[in-house]
């Protein structure tokens, strides 16, 4: 099969994406009977570009991409992006645009646009998942293509693919994870003797948390994975301002830590459960001290976990080292081998 990509965004993700479909082209062709090529790139810098001959995912990396870049200008009419998406002659619409975590717009459109025309879809944005899971589900179902998000939640450790394949007739009644490697590495520092701003500005460095950390800090990155699991794997139906985020921010964090008890360890739980009395799913995301004996209290640096509770094999618990856009592109390239293996 070969699989015409037209990719929304070309950040860090989109780079590490392109360098591993370059690596493992020949892995991919031999293993999977899959090649790729990309019909266009939208970038805020560069705005939509076309390709007047599709290219290679390694001619996008030798060339340095958008620094030796190859395409046109769009036509005025195609100049809008849902119109570039309905119109364009990919297979597959990769949605790379940065998270908003209020709404999950201008992607929501984006991902329509794509399914409406018969585009499969594989996004790393969790905002549309987050904020529109049931309806695009529906528009992919009902137009026959496929909508993929593996790495939505903890880049690109295989999640939802696991529940997908390997958890048939099983039941999550909820989940505990602490699933933002900002969060995580700042309270680590924090608690080897740095201040908070001191640890903001090394995760920075490394290139773990944005300009502005506040979405990370205030939990809203973590009330958005928690909308996007709660609503695929336990088939609930909130949003991430029904995600109870009380007691975060800097502030909070500076007091959380003054007052920890001595072997306790701070974190960013996010939790959600379902009562069994009404079926209601509620989740939250919070600082919590948590005591030597609990396994989360020993992950360290910007690692991530998260521990499904379902009624088949009781707690199941998924572990990420150090995460990055590698990992993240990962999840994408999965996704792209599932649409194929379909």
């Amino acid at each position: 099969m070969h699989l015409r990509l037209l990719s929304l965004g070309f950040g860090n993700v989109g780079r590490a994406l392109a360098a591993m479909l370059a690596a493992k082209a020949d892995e991919l062709r031999d293993r999977h009977d899959l090649t790729l090529s990309f019909t266009g790139i939208v970038t805020r810098s560069t705005g939509p570009v076309i390709f007047e001959e599709d290219v290679s995912a390694a001619h996008l990396v030798e060339t340095a991409w958008p620094d030796g870049r190859v395409g046109a200008p769009v036509p005025p009419l195609l100049g809008d992006v849902l119109a570039l998406i309905r119109q364009s002659p990919a297979d597959v619409v990769l949605e790379l645009t940065p998270l908003n975590p209020h709404s999950g717009q201008p992607a929501i459109d984006h991902i329509r646009a794509a399914l409406a025309t018969g585009k499969h879809v594989v996004t790393a944005n969790k905002g549309p998942i987050a904020y529109a899971y049931r309806e695009l589900r529906a528009l992919a179902r009902e137009h026959g293509v496929a909508l993929r998000f593996e790495s939505t939640v903890m880049d690109g450790t295989p999640l939802f693919g696991m529940a997908e394949a390997c958890l048939p007739a099983t039941t999550i009644h909820g989940f505990r994870g602490l699933l933002n490697s900002t969060s995580n590495y700042v309270l680590g520092r924090m608690a080897a003797g740095e201040t908070l701003e001191q640890a903001v500005a090394g995760a920075q460095r490394l290139g773990i948390a944005e300009a502005d950390p506040s979405n990370d800090l205030e939990g809203w990155d973590g009330a958005v994975k928690a909308t996007v699991l709660a609503n695929v794997l336990m088939d609930a139906d909130i949003r991430p301002g029904d995600v109870d985020r009380s007691g975060l921010g800097a502030e909070a964090m500076r007091a959380a830590r003054t007052a920890l008890a001595p072997g306790e360890t701070l974190k960013q739980l996010v939790v959600a459960g379902r009562s069994d009395s009404t079926g209601v799913t509620r989740a939250s995301v919070r600082l919590a001290a948590l005591p030597p004996s609990d396994f989360f209290a020993h992950l360290s640096g910007s690692e991530t976990a998260l521990m499904l509770r379902t009624d088949t094999m009781q707690d199941l618990t998924l572990i990420e080292g150090e995460g990055g856009p590698g990992q993240t592109a990962f999840g994408l390239v999965a996704d792209l081998v599932a649409i194929a293996r379909a």
